[in-house]
């Protein structure tokens, strides 16, 4: 037995071999030795039949072996190749049973085809490899179906005796052999597999098991350790211990933010496995979106007096990226560089393309990895145990992400070290094009050029296409613009501002429908941008999101006190951000049910509904009062209100999606309609009244508004 089983060993080491580095599960392993074996097994002993058949001159026994044999070289063929084993094994097992039903007609049926029906019966017992209780039944009757149509339809085969009764005996007397031997050896050879399958499962749960121990005590140590400085602080300044207080809370909010990314990660990881996580590319020049990402991480290497710099061969890589996972795998490449990079030292992120793959190389002098440790940090929740590295901290889940990540978007990641000299992570992301004919359009015209990202605020023959609404950025980093136009110049039409003056500026002369604004700029800053907008009636409606890498409580309580509708902090989700912009459009053009009446519908508490009700009533007032000059129009309300024409315009249509010219001849109307209802005047002197000399063309404004003639409603009174 001993020897049987090293025989099972040695096969099992060619076979491996044969299937080669495929990404398979135990189940999907153990099946394709079973079927390879199988098949090998099945064409030696078929080639014996052959050579039988052609020793007792049985012709069609002989010619049944030799289709047979080229049916199972091209069978096992295809197996190697096939993706869905279990459907292609399936199809492979009711093939065999077609093949022997069709010789035992040509032969003339099952007791005179020297007993080639036994094969469709090794082709039933072998479905149990499938493991699938619906297709193993659904062999079995085909099967079944099969064999009973062969033996009621048996007087009606053309052919009744292939073989004289010598042939067919000897014939059926090799396939029983054959067949019971084949059975007796796959029964064993299986039990084999699925005895190591047994172990190597086990082995499989004692190193998940052994990954989750380590979790928990590196998860427990990660908790424990940033809970214990947040309780310990909490509890000292409730005690009453008030010293250095803002030190304690810039403690506390540090170590809640660790907690924070920790959870992030984990939450990340989950999806990555459960394959919930997406890839949503876009197709720009990736240098500036770097630049951006790298700024990001500078306070950090400041804090410790790193020698933080960036570096590219190039200034434009245009290419396929995702800027959510590239700036996680960048953010953590680089975090993890600080961490374990001591104070004075230096880190660099380099970026260059060799063939179609751009490399992201972030090299530091921090303490280095060990030789024997390098293959295993991309492991979850692998940590080593050194005392540098429990000092700086860290569960495991950071690098592993960054794999994942980089494995997500087909790039790869590799890492070389000298402990104490120096470390190189590099990232080699590919080189695609795939989405450039579709943002075609959309990117004809823009260059992210630093110098020409601040000369384009006013050159809006550069933007998309006047069917998307207009989005202000006021931004003073030509970084950050090139990375929000490159995530939304398909969404807006774009006008950009490189500070807070030139900002409202040009809110004054666009009336943009949305403005995305940074805080800390020179001269004028986000916060007083935000408040002077607000408070000017001409932009008061307009949604303004503030994004900022200042992310306190009290910064973000300012900016939502003068009035931004939104705080977004650095580095913020692409699609996020998008979603905030089109649900404050959406909440903006809910006003249009208020306003396109003329007046707004009953008492707001609301603080930007009560702006644009003053607004509308002023509008109203100065339209109402001169209802009775026929020259009043547009350009005569422009100055009352005090506004040029494209500020109106767009403000008038950002309200009430209507155009003030329509909206003044719509309160003609209504004026009209009142007078007629409530007066003895006739319709001249109502269309006098509201400023109409021609009856005719009043008649014609009356019937377009309210569906007939003035003369028919006034018969309908």
């Amino acid at each position: 037995m001993a020897s049987t089983f090293i025989f099972f060993d040695r096969l099992d080491a060619i076979l491996e071999r044969i299937i080669g580095d495929r990404q398979l599960t135990p189940s999907e392993e153990v099946t394709k030795k079973y079927m390879l074996t199988q098949g090998a097994a099945a064409i030696s002993g078929l080639s014996a039949m052959f050579i039988l058949g052609r020793v007792i001159e049985a012709k069609m026994f002989a010619e049944f072996c030799w289709v047979y044999i080229l049916f199972m070289i091209g069978a096992n063929y295809l197996f190697l190749k096939a993706k869905n084993i279990g459907k292609f094994l399936f199809l492979l097992k009711i093939a065999m049973i077609v093949i022997s039903s069709i010789y035992v007609i040509r032969m003339g049926g099952l007791l005179t085809s020297g007993g080639l029906f036994l094969l469709s019966v090794q082709a039933v017992t072998s479905t149990v490899i499938l493991r699938n209780m619906r297709k193993i039944l659904t062999v079995s009757l085909i099967f079944v179906v099969a064999m009973t149509l062969l033996a009621v339809f048996e007087p009606l085969f053309p052919t009744r005796y292939a073989l004289n009764p010598q042939q067919n005996v000897i014939a059926f007397v090799s396939s029983v052999v054959l067949i019971t031997g084949y059975i007796f050896f796959f029964s064993l050879y299986a039990s084999n597999l699925y005895t190591k399958m047994e172990h190597l499962e086990t082995q499989r749960q004692k190193e998940l098991n052994d990954a989750k121990t380590r979790l928990y005590t590196n998860i427990t140590h990660e908790f424990r350790t940033p809970l214990t400085v947040i309780l310990g602080l909490a509890d000292s300044v409730k005690a009453g211990q008030q010293n250095h207080i803002e030190a304690k809370m810039d403690t506390i909010i540090k170590n809640g933010k660790s907690l924070l990314q920790l959870v992030d990660q984990m939450l990340d990881l989950s999806k990555l496995e459960s394959g919930k996580m997406t890839v949503s590319k876009i197709h720009t020049n990736i240098i500036p979106f770097l630049k951006y990402v790298f700024q990001l991480q500078e306070f950090y290497a400041e804090e410790k007096r790193i020698h933080f710099s960036f570096f590219s061969e190039s200034q434009s890589y245009k290419l396929d990226f995702d800027p959510e996972k590239t700036a996680a795998i960048i953010s953590n490449l680089l975090n993890n560089s600080i961490k374990f990079t001591s104070e004075g030292g230096s880190i660099t992120l380099k970026v260059y393309a060799v063939s179609n793959y751009l490399h992201i190389e972030i090299r530091d002098n921090g303490i280095g990895i060990p030789a024997e440790k390098m293959e295993k940090i991309f492991d979850r929740f692998y940590q080593e145990d050194g005392e540098n590295t429990r000092k700086n901290g860290g569960a495991g889940v950071g690098l592993a992400l960054t794999r994942e990540l980089v494995n997500l978007m087909k790039g790869t990641i590799s890492v070389k070290s000298v402990p104490g000299v120096e470390t190189v992570f590099v990232v080699r992301l590919p080189v695609t094009h795939q989405i450039q004919t579709e943002l075609k359009e959309v990117t004809k015209g823009l260059n992210f050029d630093d110098e020409k990202i601040l000369q384009s605020k006013l050159d809006t023959s550069k933007v998309q296409s006047s069917n998307h609404q207009q989005l202000l950025i006021v931004e003073d980093n030509a970084d950050v613009v090139a990375y929000l136009k490159a995530c939304y110049q398909n969404n807006f039409r774009i006008i950009i501002a490189e500070d807070g003056m030139t900002g409202y500026q040009m809110a004054l002369e666009y009336i943009p429908d949305i403005i995305i604004s940074d805080v800390m700029m020179p001269g004028m800053d986000g916060f007083e941008l935000c408040k002077k907008l607000k408070d000017d009636f001409r932009t008061s409606h307009i949604p303004i999101i503030l994004l900022t890498a200042k992310a306190d409580i009290p910064s973000r309580i300012e900016g939502l006190e003068q009035g931004a509708d939104a705080y977004v902090v650095k580095p913020f989700n692409q699609q996020e951000l998008l979603v905030r912009m089109q649900k404050l459009l959406e909440l903006r053009r809910n006003l249009f049910k208020r306003y396109s009446n003329g007046n707004g519908s009953g008492f707001s508490s609301d603080p930007v509904i009560l702006k644009e009700d003053k607004f509308f009533e002023r509008l109203n007032e100065s339209i109402n009062r001169n209802l009775s000059d026929e020259n009043y129009d547009i350009h005569q309300l422009c100055e009352d209100m005090a506004m040029s024409k494209s500020q109106l315009y767009r403000k008038f249509r950002a309200l009430t999606n209507d155009s003030a010219a329509r909206y003044i001849r719509r309160q003609r109307m209504k004026r009209a309609k009142e007078l007629l209802q409530t007066t003895d005047m006739n319709i001249t002197e109502v269309g006098y009244e509201v400023g109409m000399k021609s009856l005719s063309t009043f008649s014609q404004l009356f019937k377009d508004e309210f569906g007939e003639s003035p003369r028919e409603f006034l018969n309908q009174r």
